[in-house]
């Protein structure tokens, strides 16, 4: 490909020769032109070129006869090797402008991440995680509650829990009761469409690598609850029992990540704020409690599939289910589809099989 690219631009560069050389000669043949026609001002009956003796019948169909269509075969063939040798470099030149098409397109959602829609006072520069302020009103009055600071999740790796079109309606729509807006036209924001777009090629162009991602997860695990092989937490006076409890609060005490590996974010009342009331209780996400999750998936496997990779908007899961498309997939990466085969890819990014399987069963003893 390399070799195309090189072939590509050293045809630019000709095509650059040509092209001056064509000018320059157009150029010349005015110039003489010119020349000419005053020799005739005066003597147009003598030096006209229609009143020139023009070649007999036998030097016309020889002589200029063979040196035309000589010329003619000459640049059949330099027509019939140029094209081949042009289009020869055009999938270098269709990559080239693919690549260079979204670094645009990331430049231009930096541009709206950082300053236009200012989504790194909340997020964070590079998508790290923030907080964000909010005021929480009464529902049924609509009276002040409290001031507190929300947890604002990373988004340096959102699109290892999301596919494009989650991202969009979230953008698009916002979340209700968060301080996150809609940002998006059709939610009555203020960005387009294409806007939309640029803004998650930056975010895509941002993802940690999933190695990174997952190392972090451990490192973190590592200091809240080391488990043994029951997957009971051994840190003497920590704040979780099991493996699966401190994966669902992941974050909670210290921020990590803000909150974007938890389940509890979406899934407990007051947890995005530090205000965390029944475990599981429900929020954004539903209630998880009083044996909901064993009426919902009869089968841990299948519930231990669902949080792994959470079926798309409209399809059917567990128990009577049908996805609304607002969960993330914590086991395989939502974007990882084969071109060749379109297979989704097995890897396991955001969290691994064994931890998604220890907390699946802290949610089925809720």
């Amino acid at each position: 490909m390399h070799d195309l690219y090189l072939l590509a631009s050293a045809q630019k560069t000709v095509g650059y020769v040509v092209a001056v050389i064509l000018l320059l000669a157009f150029v010349v043949a005015i110039a003489v032109n010119v020349r000419k026609g005053r020799a005739e001002v005066g003597s147009e009956v003598e030096l006209a070129p229609n009143r020139k003796p023009y070649m007999d019948d036998e030097e016309l169909e020889t002589k200029k006869l063979d040196r035309t269509l000589g010329l003619g075969l000459v640049a059949l063939g330099v027509i019939a090797l140029a094209l081949p040798l042009y289009w020869l470099a055009e999938p270098s030149r269709q990559t080239d402008m693919v690549k260079d098409f979204q670094n645009v397109a990331v430049s231009r959602g930096e541009n709206i991440y950082v300053n236009a829609a200012q989504c790194a006072n909340c997020h964070g520069p590079n998508g790290v995680g923030g907080a964000a302020s909010y005021t929480i009103l009464d529902p049924k009055t609509g009276a002040y509650v409290d001031q507190v600071q929300w947890k604002a999740p990373a988004l340096n790796t959102v699109m290892y829990r999301y596919t494009p079109e989650q991202v969009t309606y979230i953008l698009n729509y916002g979340r209700g009761y968060s301080p996150m807006p809609a940002w998006g036209a059709p939610g009555g924001g203020p960005l387009t469409e294409q806007q939309i777009d640029d803004v998650i090629a930056y975010l895509t162009s941002i993802q940690l690598p999933a190695e990174e991602s997952q190392k972090a997860v451990q490192d973190e695990l590592d200091k809240v609850c080391k488990a043994d092989a029951a997957n009971n937490c051994t840190i003497a006076g920590g704040s979780y029992k099991t493996l699966g409890e401190a994966i669902f609060n992941l974050g909670y005490s210290d921020g990590f990540a803000a909150g974007a590996y938890a389940c509890g974010r979406c899934h407990t009342s007051g947890w995005s704020y530090g205000k965390a009331k029944v475990a599981g209780g429900g929020a954004m996400g539903p209630n998880l409690t009083g044996g909901s999750e064993i009426r919902q998936f009869p089968v841990a496997e299948k519930q231990e599939q669902f949080v792994s990779a959470y079926p798309k908007m409209g399809t059917s899961y567990g128990t009577n289910g049908w996805s609304s498309g607002r969960m993330g997939s914590f086991g395989t990466n939502p974007n990882a589809v084969d071109p060749k085969t379109a297979i989704m890819s097995q890897d396991q990014v955001m969290l691994t099989p064994d931890q998604i399987a220890a907390v699946v069963a802290y949610e089925r003893s809720l």
